[in-house]
């Protein structure tokens, strides 16, 4: 990459309206090559100067004002100092990080002394990007060219697509993305923000609770679906995060406090509500209320008196942490390397309360219960036994 590329020329017309996955196309790009800026060229900025077509009202002419652009300046022309320009236009249609594969791949602009004739050179620069581009192939599916409004349901489609996590199991990549990528396709669409969903959707996890509580067939079975509705929907923050350009500090600390608060209200709950369903007689209900309090308590201790940390440390709240590598270190000393990647896919959220939905529609809640308990114990001995005391860290489970 030629560190040198910090010059932009944007070149806009109806398109720059256009609104695709909640952001208007011209603000889109602006931001993309703020990313682009932040990884490449550290603290400097870039300029950008954006030229409307020339038919184009004044009064329909706009500049992006995003609060989010923190290494981008607009400019009204280019000085004559040496730079590498380069061309873009507001039908390109970028992932995020695509647009450094785009750059890279793009040929330097010649501009010399023909910027002074605006009015005459904008057509000449819009048939030689648009011709580039429909020449082009997108390299790792990172960008395309959105030709017609028509186009931009199947390219807020193609956006999100790739909207997936490196750490998603089979259950996430198979069942629960194509479920929530529709429901993030609706909500791009209003006002909602990340930070917002997560709370919402916490309703689902508390009214499960409440199902769980009850003791019988019904309330176990509509409890666990509500759960795995929960684990659905959580994708969605994070889909909506990446293509509004909206990721925040806080975000995956407010994510993981949610999850967490999930698997709390599951585990106890459950455990009541066997206690509520077994015999008043019967030592088992004992038994499952003692299973649901300690599995709370060992998943809760966790994180001990730092558990309302998570939504100041953000980052340092994401499930793929410490913990994760103390756990895989532990257990494959104890079961091996193989058996330990296995179980670690098998304890992956989006497979776990699928799995509790199918055992309770079984009639077999007790179960679910004694599987959560021997995780919670388990994953507890060896993270002591690889002496990681760091409580910074959201279970694995989550």
């Amino acid at each position: 990459m030629n560190p040198n590329v910090d010059r932009f020329i944007i070149l806009a017309d109806e398109s720059a309206n256009w609104e695709i996955a909640g952001l208007r196309q011209l603000d889109r790009l602006v931001l993309a090559l703020n990313e682009f800026a932040k990884s490449t060229i550290g603290d400097s900025k870039i300029d950008i100067i954006v030229l409307w077509r020339p038919d184009t009202p004044v009064e329909q002419q706009w500049r992006p004002q995003p609060p989010r652009l923190t290494h981008c300046r607009f400019v009204e022309r280019f000085d004559a100092s040496p730079g590498d320009e380069r061309l873009l236009n507001t039908r390109l249609l970028v992932k995020r990080s695509g647009l450094e594969q785009f750059v890279r791949d793009s040929v330097p602009l010649d501009l010399d002394q023909r910027f002074v004739n605006e009015s005459t050179l904008w057509q000449e620069l819009w048939r030689t990007f648009e011709g580039d581009c429909r020449r082009a192939l997108p390299q790792n599916g990172s960008w395309r060219y959105v030709s017609e409004p028509g186009d931009i349901p199947r390219s807020e489609q193609w956006l999100l697509r790739g909207s997936g996590k490196s750490r998603d199991g089979f259950v996430s990549r198979y069942l629960n993305r194509p479920i929530s990528r529709p429901v993030s396709q609706f909500l791009l669409k209003t006002p909602m923000t990340p930070n917002v969903w997560t709370l919402l959707i916490t309703l689902f996890p508390v009214v499960g609770f409440l199902f769980l509580i009850r003791g019988n067939y019904f309330g176990f079975v509509a409890g666990a679906a509500l759960y795995q509705v929960h684990s659905i929907l959580d994708g969605c923050d994070g889909e909506i995060a990446r293509a509004k350009y909206l990721d925040s500090d806080k975000g995956p600390g407010c994510d993981a406090f949610g999850d967490l608060i999930a698997l709390l209200l599951f585990s106890l709950g459950l455990g009541v509500g066997l206690f509520r369903a077994a015999d008043a007689a019967s030592f088992s209900r004992w038994v499952f209320l003692g299973e649901g309090v300690l599995c709370f308590l060992l998943i809760a201790s966790r994180l001990g008196p730092h558990a309302f940390d998570l939504l100041r440390r953000g980052p340092a709240a994401v499930t793929s942490s410490e913990h994760d590598e103390s756990l895989r270190h532990s257990g494959g000393r104890v079961l091996g390397a193989r058996l330990t990647s296995l179980a670690f896919e098998l304890t992956k959220r989006d497979f776990v309360f699928l799995a509790f939905l199918v055992l309770a529609a079984l009639g077999l809640a007790q179960w679910i219960l004694h599987l959560l308990f021997v995780y919670a114990v388990a994953t507890t001995i060896l993270l002591r036994h690889g002496r990681v005391t760091r409580p910074d860290r959201s279970p694995t489970f989550v």
